[in-house]
């Protein structure tokens, strides 16, 4: 994202140049399904009209309603303060530390 926008405005010649409506929800539905493998939950729609698709929910097993199509849409105008990474890691699926340290551990 931070390399084929830039607050808003698409890159010239990036991914987001063109088709950008559909290429924002398949981020969204990539990111939410990327969650739900992660967590589990359900899929689910409000609605049946042209916005649905938009509105397209994820219901976690704890009972938490995200909307991870809404948050990529929102990423592309607000810039690097929305974070996905950041909603990602709010959401538990990362822990950067234990990794990190796992990865750079000297062997003896």
């Amino acid at each position: 994202m931070n390399e084929h926008s830039d607050h808003g405005v698409a890159v010239a010649s990036g991914l987001l140049a063109t088709s950008l409506g559909p290429r924002l929800f398949a981020l969204g539905t990539h990111v939410g399904e990327t969650v739900r493998q992660a967590l589990g939950g359900a899929w689910a729609a409000d609605g049946d009209g042209p916005t649905a698709e938009m509105n397209i929910a994820l219901h976690l097993p704890d009972g938490s309603i995200i909307w991870p199509v809404q948050r990529v849409i929102k990423r592309f105008p607000n810039g690097p303060e929305d974070s996905i990474a950041f909603y990602g890691a709010a959401l538990g699926l990362t822990d950067t530390s234990t990794n990190r340290r796992r990865w750079f551990r000297r062997r003896r």
